[in-house]
């Protein structure tokens, strides 16, 4: 029996797992065969999947470029002129504030940074304040008795007997239970755990070590200028406690007084209290200050003008008598008051009224140098963010007669910062589109270093498009302050780089730069930003859209049936009582008609409620007219309100219904508006309104300005002229470029990741197709070895019968 050679075949696994050995029967290497040929096919496979790879490399440049993009574009974030709620996001209107300190009576004042601190927020004007800080705010703080122990019971802690404290009292309107057997330790902490969680008490307690076993409970306000309220006190514990012996009311042992925060601030006046100039003596004649004669007279005057009397004086008066006359006319009362080692005269509205001192017939008010005193302000806190707009102070210290000037002034630092910020995102991006489009300097083509998006549409058309916005840069500006290179921010000398991926970038002149911005602020501003104007100052700009046009002329704004878009009623009992009900309802007496926006509404104050009032209005079907029934039980009210262009109008009542319901206007509308039409303000498609918000159309070159008119009437030829920065103009192109599926970056990025998935789906296809082959080739050299080995064996079975036979004839 023959053997067959190995030597020549090879090792083949199929699709299903199973071993074979190529080429056993026939010698040939049918697997070599099958993978040259399987080879031989897989090329276009490998070309698509080599296209898919480049894709690939090439979405992720695109992100990239995005990403730089949107550098550039968060960098001019806030110097496009973007406008915010207290010019947050414009830099331009950052602030700083440095404040100082004097005294006017020769002494040495603390230094201001002592006394107070100062910050600023964009809201603020650029201004200059005055302040003195005559008492800062303090919290209140009330001390025990002193205790022998922290960990004895409260009773024998005191030198009491054992367990003899016990009881309740209320903080703030939290009960803390006193037991007998608490100590001092005990009672601390629990009034601290009553000092958490949303109903907090705002007291804080602790326990101070006054000497050896000398404890006091210190109980503290979390906040200054507010008192510390306890009551409702059970088995006298708060006098058991030496806190106070009148159940809260006064307190035994009060460490610091609530203490509110006073200051003067820009020579501000009281109106309701004058003061004279400080004097030696009360009791010296008023002749010492120029007073002359008998029978002189003043006159006192109330807020609105209105007389209160009188004051007749002589010059043998002094201050205490004079004090006596002004205090006798009916809402006036004087005083002398010592300050120091002098005094002054004192005149104060009663109840806080306005005051004024007029007609004075000889020289007393000059004598005195009686004037308005100086306002004093109040405040619960040491942070005061209320008394200029835009600036928090915050008390250190109060020092009388020190004054404390506070100059704020454009932060011209943060636009040098924002604008090199500027320069940077710029150069990043700059530097990655030069990247790209790497030459070989012998060739012209592409460079081995450059990157995958050589010579790409996309990267072409953001290149082209940034040029031209740097290039052109500002409209309508000054021509001395339009272009970055007038303020120091130039393109870079080619010439004298090294480096080819600098071509183009962009270099800061900071000299050139600080100049700038110290003598021309506006002017940098303005090449950056989005700069708006009204003739008229109710009309305000709310916001732009980047699509406005500059025009050397500007626009002129029409605003037309400007109205109420909303009446409210007076308050009625019941909303159903009957309208001549003058109890329950408005109290009308004749029955009629009004006209409500063309509508005639008919009434019976006899039959009809209010609720019958609103149904008729709605009923009635007037184009964007409503009627409501609004307020709470025993205060109802009617409001009648407009949605659509025409405000609510209502006219020729034949009866008394619209008088008796006291109709008030709670908002106004703009009906119609337009841009460069008719004065009317008619509508013709320039403009839109909501509101009082005007916002300009497609049709107009003014597009996308959002305005807001504050006026309560029709309004004609208003002058809108606006620039446009080349931040601004940049800003808004690099929103358009990077918009999601429609901006030039994301559309191409969308296009070659759909293009990676039709490649793949050929791949996949190809790939099952090839593996198909594959194995169908395999199958059928696999059935020829099968047959070689059928054939094989029957010639060798051949063979050997044919040896028998020759064998048994031999």
């Amino acid at each position: 029996m023959s053997s067959t050679s190995l030597i020549n075949g090879s090792l083949v696994t199929d699709a299903n797992g199973r071993v074979r050995y190529s080429g056993v029967s026939s010698g040939i290497d049918f697997n070599a065969i099958i993978d040259a040929t399987i080879q031989a096919k897989q090329v276009p496979i490998d070309r698509i999947t080599a296209n898919i790879t480049d894709n690939k490399t090439k979405i992720d440049a695109l992100n990239q470029l995005s990403s730089l993009m949107q550098g550039v574009k968060t960098s001019l974030s806030t110097l496009y002129g973007q406008i915010s709620l207290g010019n947050a996001n414009n830099i331009f209107s950052a602030k700083s504030a440095y404040a100082t300190s004097s005294r006017s009576d020769g002494g040495t004042a603390t230094s201001a940074a002592s006394l107070l601190g100062v910050t600023t927020t964009n809201a603020a004007e650029a201004s200059s304040h005055d302040v003195q800080v005559l008492q800062i705010a303090k919290a209140e703080k009330l001390g025990s008795a002193t205790f022998n122990s922290t960990t004895s019971d409260l009773g024998t802690a005191v030198g009491g007997a054992a367990g003899s404290i016990a009881g309740s009292f209320d903080i703030n309107g939290t009960t803390i239970t006193v037991s007998s057997s608490d100590t001092l330790g005990d009672l601390r902490d629990r009034i601290n755990n009553a000092n958490t969680g949303t109903n907090a008490t705002g007291v804080s307690a602790s326990i101070v070590s006054a000497g050896t076993n000398q404890y006091v409970l210190v109980l503290t306000a979390a906040k200054t200028g507010q008192n510390i309220t306890i009551n409702n006190e059970t088995g006298s514990v708060l006098s058991a406690l030496g806190i106070s012996d009148d159940g809260g009311a006064t307190f035994t042992n009060e460490l610091q007084a609530a203490q509110k925060a006073q200051l003067k601030a820009d020579g501000l006046k009281d109106p309701s209290q004058y003061e004279s100039a400080l004097v030696a003596s009360a009791s010296d004649p008023l002749s010492t200050y120029g007073v002359t004669g008998t029978g002189n007279t003043f006159d006192l005057y109330d807020g609105s003008g209105a007389l209160l009397g009188s004051v007749s004086y002589d010059s043998t008066d002094t201050l205490t008598t004079l004090a006596g006359k002004i205090s006798a006319v009916s809402g006036v009362t004087a005083q002398v008051v010592t300050d120091g080692s002098q005094v002054k005269l004192q005149i104060s509205g009663d109840g806080g009224a306005s005051i004024s001192v007029k007609n004075d017939s000889n020289n007393l008010v000059s004598g005195l140098s009686l004037a308005h005193s100086d306002l004093i302000i109040e405040r619960d806190s040491n942070t005061i963010n209320d008394l200029f707009t835009g600036i928090t102070l915050s008390l250190y210290q109060a020092e009388v007669g020190t004054n404390i000037n506070i100059a704020v002034e454009p932060d011209l630092s943060q636009v040098k910062t924002a604008v090199t910020g500027f320069v940077d995102a710029y150069n990043a991006l700059k530097q990655f589109i030069n990247q790209q489009n790497l030459t070989d300097p012998n060739t012209n083509e592409k460079a081995a270093n450059a990157g995958p998006l050589f010579r790409d549409p996309v990267v072409a058309n953001v290149e082209t498009t940034m040029s031209s916005l740097l290039g052109n840069g500002a409209t309508g500006v000054n021509a001395q302050f339009s272009v970055l290179a007038q303020i120091g921010v130039d393109f870079v000398d080619n010439n004298s780089l090294t480096d080819p991926t600098n071509n183009d970038t962009l270099s800061v002149d900071e000299s050139k730069l600080d100049e700038a911005l110290l003598n021309n602020a506006d002017d940098v501003r303005r090449l950056f930003a989005f700069d708006f104007s009204s003739s008229d100052p109710r009309v305000q700009l709310l916001g732009f859209d980047g699509k406005a046009a500059y025009s050397a002329s500007g626009y002129t704004l029409n605003i037309g049936s400007v109205g109420s878009s909303k009446e409210r009623s007076g308050t009625v009992v019941d909303q159903t009582a009957l309208l001549n009900d003058g109890t329950n309802s408005v109290g009308a007496t004749t029955s009629g008609q009004f006209t409500l926006n063309g509508t005639a509404i008919s009434y019976d104050v006899s039959v009809d409620g209010l609720d019958d009032i609103v149904g008729r209005i709605n009923l009635a079907g007037i184009p964007g007219i409503s009627a409501t029934i609004g307020g709470t039980a025993g205060a109802y009210y009617i409001d009648i309100s407009a949605s659509g262009s025409d405000p609510v109008s209502i006219s020729g009542d034949t009866g008394d219904l619209v008088s008796a319901l006291n109709l008030t206007s709670q908002s106004t509308m703009a009906g119609t508006a337009n841009v460069d039409g008719n004065a009317d303000g008619s509508a013709d498609g320039t403009a839109t309104t909501s509101g009082r918000i005007v916002t300009v159309t497609d049709q107009s070159g003014a597009q996308g300005l959002r305005m807001i008119y504050t006026g309560d009437s029709n309004l004609s030829g208003v002058q809108v002229n606006f620039t446009v920065g080349l931040g601004t103009s940049m800003f808004y192109k690099l929103g358009d470029m990077l918009a999601s599926n429609t901006g030039i970056v994301d559309a191409e990025i969308n296009t070659l990741t759909e293009q990676d998935q039709r490649y793949q789906d050929r791949v996949d296809f190809m790939t099952n197709r090839l593996d198909y082959q594959r194995q169908t080739m395999l199958d059928r050299f696999t059935r020829m070895e099968q047959l070689l080995a059928t054939l094989s064996s029957q010639s060798d079975s051949l063979t050997q019968i044919v040896d028998a036979m020759s064998a048994k004839k031999n």
